[in-house]
């Protein structure tokens, strides 16, 4: 195989040993060097920025997805992304993917429902997505119902559950989406779900810094 990081050099006589020390550490500098980089590419292409600590939990034994991550903001302004109408198409649908196009229903109240349409960026295919607001606990929990339209229709057991921690000036913020068997749950995972939830993730970020800098 070709190294392309580290390309074939002539041989060259081994420097003194007072010098190999030095030699040595430049070498590996390069080399954590070129790392940092490619650990940075990595980053630009998920959208996560690099010290998010987002991250994703499927169990074994429940059809659960796990999602986490702390939010460099109050608890309030992450409350407000949530369950504000004219901030859910700033984040909900990746960009690259599905950007929401028109929210169609958005009553915030237990029994309320929700709608939010999306689109392909070529503009060849439209996904909708909805369901019903069942508890809302201000500014702690949000349970709803989701449903994707022409996929798998809204049912009770079919649940997300999103928490937000209050830790200062940031806060911690934890999904649980059942997705009613494992089989679906694993299906869901499989179909690429982590990307389209990285990039939501990184815009929900991008627009708790905007408001935060409009905040001042």
């Amino acid at each position: 195989m070709i190294n392309n990081v580290y390309p074939f050099r002539p041989l060259r006589r081994r420097p003194p040993p007072s010098d190999w020390l030095a030699v040595y550490r430049r070498l590996w500098g390069d080399r954590l060097d070129r790392l940092v980089t490619y650990v940075a590419t990595l980053n630009s292409k998920t959208g996560e920025p690099e010290m998010s600590d987002l991250s994703f939990e499927y169990p074994k034994d429940a059809p659960l997805m796990i999602t986490t991550r702390t939010f460099d903001a109050p608890r309030a302004l992450v409350w407000k992304c949530f369950s504000e109408r004219e901030h859910i198409a700033r984040w909900f649908g990746p960009k690259s993917i599905s950007p929401v196009i028109r929210v169609e229903a958005f009553d915030f109240r237990p029994g309320g429902k929700w709608r939010y349409v999306t689109q392909r960026p070529d503009g060849s295919e439209t996904i909708v997505f909805f369901g019903t607001f069942k508890e809302i606990v201000r500014p702690e929990k949000i349970v709803n119902t989701f449903a994707v339209e022409g996929l798998y229709p809204e049912n009770e057991h079919l649940t997300e559950t999103h928490s937000f921690e209050d830790r200062g000036e940031r806060t911690f913020y934890r999904a649980v989406s059942n997705l009613g068997s494992i089989e679906m749950r694993d299906g869901v995972a499989a179909s690429g779900m982590e990307r389209g939830a990285r990039e939501s993730m990184a815009q929900l970020a991008e627009l708790l810094a905007e408001l935060k800098e409009h905040a001042r």
